[in-house]
């Protein structure tokens, strides 16, 4: 979507830079992502690789400025029954602060809607209630709120309502 920063699959190649770069938006931004920094550095790396080699229904795009990884966005659908594997998730969407208000994000995240349409029927996300940037983001690609979660996460003491969103790929565009 944008020249100067290409988006791409991430594949096993790009572990060290994906997890270098996940554990910097946990521990930046601990608010925004359902997934803690401790445990992000449990992870083994053989664990991020198999992820990022999974397929089609469990991805990550990654944003690049030359060689050095600058944001992500994933797609999930979950091993649910038949009756849900019509929804996707959008998630862990960062883009690095050096980086942001260039369009990235946008690409990262319409990146994951084309990749999603065909697959799904629902895109959904989840974000931090109070995120307003990321909510216009989503909101200017279409998704619509459909409900808000109280006390969705707990970070530290503090509790973080996430609005609830989803994209309807049978709606007009």
């Amino acid at each position: 979507m944008t020249n100067a920063h290409p988006i791409r699959l991430l594949t096993p190649a790009d572990t060290p830079a994906y997890r270098e770069l996940r554990l910097e938006a946990l521990r930046s931004h601990p608010d925004a992502f359902g997934a803690s920094l401790e445990d992000e550095e449990a992870r083994a790396p053989e664990m991020i690789a198999k992820r990022l080699g999974a397929g089609p229904t469990n991805c990550l795009f990654g944003a690049f400025a030359g060689s050095e990884l600058v944001g992500t966005a994933g797609f999930i659908i979950p091993n649910g029954s038949a009756k849900s594997r019509h929804k996707g998730l959008l998630v862990g969407v960062y883009v690095t602060p050096g980086h942001r208000g260039r369009a990235v994000g946008r690409a990262l995240v319409h990146a994951i809607i084309e990749h999603a349409r065909g697959q799904v029927v629902l895109l959904q996300a989840a974000v931090g209630a109070d995120n307003l940037p990321a909510r216009r983001l989503y909101e200017r690609l279409g998704f619509q709120q459909y409900g808000l979660e109280k006390k969705a996460l707990l970070v530290g003491d503090s509790y973080v309502d996430e609005a609830l969103l989803v994209l309807d790929f049978t709606d007009a565009d």
